[in-house]
């Protein structure tokens, strides 16, 4: 996918987000304020428990950046920041930078099992699966 098809599925915050990310559940998903380059929004998934957080998303052309707001498993001030950088071949090379601090026994094993894998676990399940769903 080119780099700005890239960032509109990070930051289309429309009802269809949890079709674009299979691992968001609709029952968890709020948007609370969207902006031009800004959004406050409650994001969870259901599996392997119910896990949620309220985040303060930003973004510019080639990067998007979203801040632990509250969370049941992630310390607030803990974020992700995505840049997407063009590739020769037409694609897109996205660069994550995951800073996540646990909350409570559960969300600090979730984490380490983040750690422990160099972020394969997220590379596969949320990144490559979306993105794949939108290449079809």
């Amino acid at each position: 996918m080119p780099p700005e098809s890239v960032i509109a599925m990070l930051t289309d915050f429309s009802s269809r987000r949890p079709e674009h990310w299979p691992m968001l559940a609709p029952e968890l998903y709020t948007v609370y304020r969207l902006e031009a380059n800004s959004a406050d929004v409650q994001e969870g998934n259901l599996s392997p428990f119910r896990m949620w957080e309220r985040d303060h998303y930003e973004w510019a052309a080639d990067r998007v950046r979203w801040t632990v707001r509250e969370s049941n498993y992630c310390k607030p001030g803990s974020y992700v920041e995505v840049k997407v950088r063009a590739k020769t071949d037409g694609g897109s090379r996205l660069d994550v930078e995951l800073n996540r601090r646990g909350l409570g026994i559960r969300g600090k094993i979730m984490i380490a099992l983040v750690v422990l894998t160099g972020g394969a676990i997220i590379r596969r399940k949320v990144f490559q699966s979306a993105f794949d769903r939108a290449a079809r």
